[in-house]
């Protein structure tokens, strides 16, 4: 595949024929995915071209304008990127990858406000110059527009981005905690609100005349005895075997897991005692049992 840029336009020539590429034209016109760019079709010499315009009056370069835009903006613009991932792979046949998220062929449209890129009919991975892969070229845009926040933020995306390559984080739980730091994508409230609904974790202890209650619908939740630190407090009037960092309570792709901090009395699960530091799914009806202290555990969407 050939790439040529030029002002306000990305043209893509094919080498080779794809039996799935009319397939992914249809589907993109149908998807009508508000982040694309528009494109024409070409035939040149038997072979299929694509050309991307960025000819409209709202749309500038990305590169031109990100140096002037405030935190909430940045922030804002870094939830899209992740965001048209995950709105390009909803249709189970096109994949993240077929974006094109080179950093200096993105436009903004001031109009909508969102980043607008071009995005292939295409199943596999897109190649680039100098054997660059897309995450590579979609860890650079991240980082880019992230260059321009603060230092604290800046390492934030950073530390994002790793958990993301590694698979630690999938594209849902990265643009929730983006929008937990203030970020949102414009005209995706319903969208998020029906792929994205929240389990809340509900802890409930009954024993010696006493109850305590957990709910828990964040990502991390610390259960401990040092009030200081802890998320979920259980003081020594409940229990005397609860270490002070005991367990902790991960959210991870909407499911919840429990781990062990090394605690002196053990976390288990039904019955089974957890290894240090591994990760064991809590479920519906399970019984977690923090040193001596056993919680039945339910679930609920938000």
């Amino acid at each position: 595949m050939l790439v040529k840029a030029k002002e306000k336009q990305i043209s893509f020539l094919f080498q080779e024929h794809d039996p799935f590429f009319e397939i992914g034209c249809r589907i993109l016109e149908q998807e009508h995915i508000s982040q694309m760019l528009p494109y024409i079709r070409i035939n040149q010499r038997g072979r299929e071209k694509l050309v991307y315009q960025a000819d409209e009056e709202t749309l500038v370069s990305l590169s031109d304008i990100v140096p002037a835009f405030e935190e909430k903006e940045l922030v804002d613009l870094l939830c899209g990127m992740i965001f048209l991932n995950m709105k390009v792979e909803e249709n189970g046949f096109l994949k993240k990858e077929c974006i094109w998220c080179k950093y200096d062929n993105l436009y903004y449209d001031k109009g909508n406000g969102c980043i607008k890129a071009a995005i292939l009919p295409i199943t596999g991975e897109l190649r680039y110059a100098e054997g660059a892969s897309w995450y590579g070229q979609f860890e650079e845009t991240m980082t880019s527009i992230a260059s321009y926040l603060p230092a604290d933020g800046q390492q934030y995306i950073k530390k994002l981005l790793l958990m993301l390559k590694l698979g630690e984080l999938t594209q849902e739980e990265a643009l929730a905690r983006l929008q937990h730091r203030g970020g949102s994508v414009s005209g995706t409230g319903r969208w998020l609100h029906e792929h994205q609904k929240d389990i809340i974790l509900r802890l409930l202890y009954h024993g010696n005349g006493r109850e305590l209650e957990f709910l828990i619908d964040g990502e991390d939740f610390l259960i401990g005895r040092n009030a200081a630190i802890a998320d979920g407090i259980i003081t020594a009037e409940y229990s005397k075997a609860v270490s002070r960092r005991h367990c902790l309570i991960t959210r991870l792709n909407h499911k919840y897991f429990v781990q062990d901090l090394k605690s002196v009395n053990h976390t288990l699960v039904n019955g089974i005692m957890i290894p240090p530091y591994e990760l064991m799914e809590l479920e519906n009806n399970d019984i977690l049992s923090v040193g001596d202290i056993e919680f039945r555990v339910t679930t609920s969407v938000s």
